[in-house]
């Protein structure tokens, strides 16, 4: 596959979080995308850096000082990581000699194939200019409507409801395990 070199909002399409999340990361020096003419360029190591980096600020909540050493580490180990394409890579950190250390397992591997999915349909995510919306674009997105509802059937705003509120139960309970090391 030919490296894809993406915008910001598309970048953030692939990786299913808003664009001020991922411009945050940029301004913070978390994740460094190429700049050409003054515009943010994501590559497919940088959306990976990225989607790691929103797993551990998901699940450690770290600060930005944190989050960028953990990044940094990472960024050092990732071409050995691409070649041996584990299925996880476990982050080890210790905030002081006498704490047992934090391990937190990332599924590298997972985390590739959602990246590669994404830029398969990152063209789906076009990259509009600031300002103005080009001509026309109510008329396309009317059309756009029209042609998913025929694919919809007969389906009541019930049921649409339903399908909503049961799909935001589902992400507000979190999936915790607990395992045991050996």
């Amino acid at each position: 596959m030919p490296q894809r070199a993406l915008k910001l909002k598309q970048a953030s399409a692939v990786l299913k979080v808003p664009p001020k999340e991922l411009q945050n990361l940029v301004q913070f020096g978390i994740v460094k995308p190429k700049r050409v003419d003054g515009t943010y360029v994501f590559d497919k190591g940088t959306l990976l850096t990225a989607k790691v980096a929103f797993r551990l600020k998901d699940s450690l909540g770290t600060r930005t000082n944190v989050l960028t050493r953990l990044i940094e580490v990472f960024r050092a180990s990732e071409k050995g990581f691409r070649r041996k394409n584990p299925a996880y890579i476990t982050f080890t950190c210790r905030t002081s000699g006498e704490e047992e250390p934090i391990r937190l397992g990332v599924p590298f591997r997972s985390f590739d194939e959602q990246i590669d999915e994404g830029l398969s349909r990152a063209e789906l995510y076009r990259d509009m200019p600031r300002g103005r919306k080009r001509a026309g674009w109510k008329k396309e997105f009317l059309a756009t409507i029209t042609e998913a509802a025929k694919d919809l059937g007969d389906v009541s705003d019930e049921e649409i409801q339903r399908t909503i509120r049961s799909y935001r139960e589902e992400k507000r309970i979190p999936e915790i395990t607990v395992r045991a090391e050996v």
